[in-house]
């Protein structure tokens, strides 16, 4: 367990200067398992098969619980399944 960011795939979230990468707006950190920060486009960060489908169930359910009950929501419940 460690402190994940939340949603470190929004470009917007990431600075980067020649000595530093910082990750902002932190509004959706939590503790958790630190496969959901590394649940990157296109398996960018190598998880196994296994690892890499705990981690997308894991981060479609977190999205689903705390987002507002909107469409996107509904859409990520739909992809949770149990693994």
């Amino acid at each position: 367990m460690c402190v994940v960011h939340g949603n470190p795939t929004n470009p917007a979230n990431i600075r980067i200067n020649a000595n530093r990468v910082a990750l902002i707006d932190w509004d959706e950190s939590h503790l958790d398992v630190p496969d959901l920060d590394l649940l990157l486009p296109h398996n960018t960060a190598g998880l196994d098969g296994c690892a890499h489908d705990i981690a997308a169930q894991a981060s479609a359910a977190w999205e689903a619980a705390v987002c507002w009950d909107d469409e996107y929501a509904v859409k990520r419940l739909t992809e949770v399944r149990a693994v």
